[in-house]
């Protein structure tokens, strides 16, 4: 039996005027061996899996990262996980992770930083950060292409497949 390939992600991070950040991250996978559907038919097996997708990997995965707002090293927790099935085909499983972290913010100029290990992309996958109607997105430094939408609080980001990441990513943006 193989393992669900991952196939694309994407990751929506909504900035609250507190500081206070949500991630939704959601990985999509190909899974022509249905393990996650035959884990349907195991309750305990399902959720012994997810608490270990939860703790030991995802989990594992943020410790490894160096995140700070303002200097300030912060802390990005996995808050839950779900199992869901695109379009009701259990050949295409989703887990989406819900994540939360806090850094103090000023008024002005502030700085969101990401320090994490430099990899390949396996897939494609897709980032946005929603800040707070007023604040304004100055400069970032990601890779892939961005772009800055809505009233300038709006980035998309799109990685390619193939494409070096990692390593150092930020976004500098005033806070009204």
């Amino acid at each position: 039996m193989s393992e669900p390939v991952p196939i694309h992600a994407e990751g929506i991070f909504t900035m609250g005027i507190d500081g206070g950040v949500w991630e939704d991250l959601i990985f999509e996978y190909l899974d022509k061996d249905h393990y996650y559907k035959n884990l349907l038919k195991d309750r305990e097996g399902l959720l012994n899996e997810l608490r270990t997708i939860t703790g030991g990997n995802m989990q594992g995965f943020l410790d490894e990262e160096t995140i700070k707002i303002n200097g300030e090293i912060v802390r990005a927790r996995v808050v839950d996980v779900s199992l869901g099935f695109r379009g009701g085909s259990f050949d295409k499983p989703y887990l989406e992770f819900y994540i939360y972290f806090k850094g103090n913010l000023k008024k002005g100029i502030n700085k969101y930083e990401d320090y994490y290990e430099e990899e390949v992309a396996e897939y494609d996958y897709e980032i946005v950060w929603l800040f707070p109607p007023g604040f304004r997105i100055i400069e970032y430094e990601f890779a892939g292409e961005g772009s800055i939408l809505g009233n300038g609080n709006i980035l998309r980001l799109t990685v390619k497949k193939g494409l070096r990441v990692g390593n150092y990513e930020s976004i500098t943006f005033e806070v009204p």
